[in-house]
């Protein structure tokens, strides 16, 4: 019983998350792989997954306009970090996903599970 406790905790260390984050004044629903991961628009959407290839589509309100874009970008995921994303506006320009960061799985964010979007496919 030890073993199987130990060898599942090991197997929490080698994921991954992608983290993305808009600005004040907008909202946004997030798809990866084409499955919506949250039904209310937010702000923030923290997505826990296993390491790979994604495609992330953002359907995001523009501040500036008010109008809905949809911003897509395909995201490599490595083991062991958390890859942070952001939209940024422009007045007059569609919204572009900027890569920020990225944070090591021992983070205090990676490791409360109330932090991320629940979904059936991570």
């Amino acid at each position: 019983m030890m073993t199987l406790m130990v060898s599942s905790i090991s197997l929490f260390a080698y994921s991954s998350s992608i983290a993305i984050q808009t600005a004040k004044a907008s909202t946004m629903q997030v798809y990866v792989n084409g499955k919506l991961y949250n039904k209310q628009p937010e702000k923030f959407v923290r997505i826990k997954s296993n390491p790979g290839l994604f495609k992330v589509e953002v359907k995001v309100l523009n501040p500036y306009d008010k109008e809905w874009y949809m911003v897509r970008k395909e995201i490599r995921v490595e083991k062991g970090f958390e890859f942070y994303y952001m939209v940024e506006f422009a007045e007059g320009k569609r919204p572009v996903l900027k890569a920020i960061r990225r944070y090591p799985v021992y983070s205090h964010y990676f490791l409360n599970p109330a932090l991320y979007n629940r979904h059936p496919s991570t």
